[in-house]
């Protein structure tokens, strides 16, 4: 390896560990972390089946990142941790890590003439961090075992699809990165593997409904009702109803008595706009890098169009682009782009709702959400998901 290469991956790494123990030492965003160790602690004090009981209250997540979270508290006893929000963040940090080393591993080994740039985003990566290591929250867990499932299908359609469904107990987002995976097994696998496949997916279903169902308890409502929870416009999303209404969409609920809500607008342009996705999905993505191409833009798409959506929703978008930028230069500034307004859409919330980062935003600055470049930053994010449509029609009848 050559001096300047090891200079520069010396470099990164160095700035990608001060920047996640710089976000690391943030107080966070208090109210998620607070859920996370509360639902932990229930779990340790009270058992599992107490926190999904009929009986015990508001809860929009599925079993999995309780689970992990009351094992995670029960080595913060072993080691006498005493800051548990510190310490709960670095859990995240860890699956954001595998991730990143994950996503570098594989960009590595292209052929890409500007992977050493791209390398740089993965390592660094901003945006993600944020989310994980100062902001607390578990997106990484969810990507982590949607990118393991769509890297290990190739070689064990088994491991895939448990993958899939382990992500599909993380959040209920998954529910995209899993409808993508079982059209991309009926396209590029065959009806046979495909039947297989949902075949041991609904197996693995069933089996969860039915263990609940003995214990009295229940998870599967929350994915019907956890979007629900925030009636409005946006939730402080950078998508196109920030750019039509700005802060105050997070306050307008879609309440149309008459004519096409909010919802069902948002609803149709998802489904239209996702078209050429699939219409590549079928046409050119045969690769990993394009399926997971295809992935991230549903993500996107669902971020850009839908109402009720949180600014965070674009972090699965962004966490697969990370491999699917070494297709060509055009989705590697994609995934620059992209990175740069979930970070600014982040970064915006957590300061104005808990304000921590003083050294750098002087707390006189107030409410950054009312600012007018955030409805620039949610423009930006509107015309990516036009352009990338555009793209996958085009490169669909070229291969045509």
């Amino acid at each position: 390896m050559k001096l300047d290469r090891i200079v520069f991956f010396i470099s990164t790494v160095g700035i990608a560990i001060w920047l996640r123990l710089y976000f690391l030492h943030q107080p966070g965003y208090i109210n998620d972390i607070n859920s996370f160790l509360a639902w932990g602690n229930q779990i340790k004090s009270s058992g599992f089946w107490s926190l999904y009981s009929h009986y015990a209250g508001y809860l929009d997540y599925p079993p999995l990142v309780p689970i992990i979270t009351s094992w995670w508290l029960k080595i913060g006893e072993i080691f006498k941790v005493t800051n548990p929000f510190y310490f709960f963040k670095i859990l995240p940090t860890i699956f954001e890590v595998a991730l990143v080393i994950i996503s570098a591993s594989y960009v590595l080994r292209s052929k890409a003439k500007y992977k050493e740039a791209l390398l740089a985003v993965i390592i660094i990566q901003p945006a993600l961090s944020l989310i994980t290591s100062a902001w607390g929250q578990v997106d990484s867990i969810l990507v982590l075992l949607m990118i393991l499932g769509y890297l290990l299908v190739d070689k064990n359609e088994f491991i895939g699809t448990a993958l899939m469904f382990l992500a599909l107990l993380t959040k209920p987002q998954a529910l995209i990165g899993v409808f993508v995976y079982f059209v991309y097994l009926l396209l590029h696998k065959g009806a046979v593997n495909f039947l297989k496949q949902a075949g041991f997916f609904a197996v693995l279903i069933a089996a969860a409904f039915l263990i609940f169902k003995t214990k009295d308890a229940d998870f599967f409502s929350v994915y019907f009702l956890s979007s629900s929870r925030y009636q409005y416009l946006s939730v402080n999303a950078f998508n196109i109803w920030w750019l039509l209404k700005g802060a105050p969409s997070f306050g307008l609920k879609d309440t149309a008595t008459s004519g096409i809500s909010a919802r069902t607008l948002g609803l149709t342009f998802f489904a239209a706009f996702s078209a050429p996705a699939l219409f590549y999905l079928w046409k050119k993505a045969k690769k990993i890098p394009e399926v997971l191409l295809v992935v991230s833009y549903f993500y996107l798409a669902f971020f850009v169009f839908l109402t009720q959506m949180h600014e965070r929703y674009l972090y699965p978008a962004v966490a697969l682009l990370a491999i699917s930028a070494i297709l060509n230069k055009k989705i590697f500034w994609v995934y620059l782009i992209l990175t740069a307004t979930l970070f600014l859409n982040c970064f915006a919330v957590l300061q104005s709702t808990f304000p921590q980062f003083t050294s750098i935003i002087h707390q006189n600055m107030g409410n950054l959400l009312t600012a007018n470049w955030t409805r620039a930053a949610a423009a930006v994010n509107v015309i990516v998901a036009l352009y990338l449509a555009l793209y996958f029609a085009y490169e669909s009848l070229q291969s045509s």
